[in-house]
C-alpha cells in the first residue's frame, strides 16, 4: 500500500502526465526602446548672469548694487529653472 502511494506521489514529480505539451513563450512583434538624446540648449538659457559691483564702498552704493542684482538674479533663477525642466527625466514613458 505504501509503495503504491509513493509511486502515485512521485510520478507527477518526475514529469509523467503533468503537461501534455510544453508551452512556447509568446514573442512580441514590436519592442519599444527608449533612447535618450541630449537636448541642445539655447544659448539664451545658458548665458551667464553678471553681477553688478559697487563702485564705491559707501552704504548707498552697496545697497544700490544689491538692488540692481535682484532682477538679474531673478532672471538667472528663471533660466536655470527652464534648464532643469529640459534636463529632468520624463515621468511618463511615451510609445510611438
Amino acid at each position: 500500500m505504501h509503495r503504491l502511494l509513493l509511486i502515485v506521489v512521485l510520478l507527477p514529480l518526475a514529469g509523467w502526465g503533468g503537461c501534455s505539451a510544453p508551452v512556447k513563450p509568446q514573442i512580441p512583434e514590436k519592442v519599444y526602446v527608449r533612447v535618450e538624446v541630449p537636448a541642445q540648449l539655447p544659448k539664451s538659457l545658458t548665458a551667464g548672469c553678471p553681477p553688478v559691483h559697487a563702485q564705491q564702498r559707501s552704504i548707498e552704493a552697496v545697497v544700490s548694487a544689491y538692488n540692481t542684482n535682484i532682477p538679474s538674479q531673478t532672471d538667472c533663477d528663471q533660466r536655470m529653472g527652464e534648464i532643469r525642466r529640459l534636463t529632468a527625466p520624463a515621468q511618463e514613458q511615451s510609445k510611438p
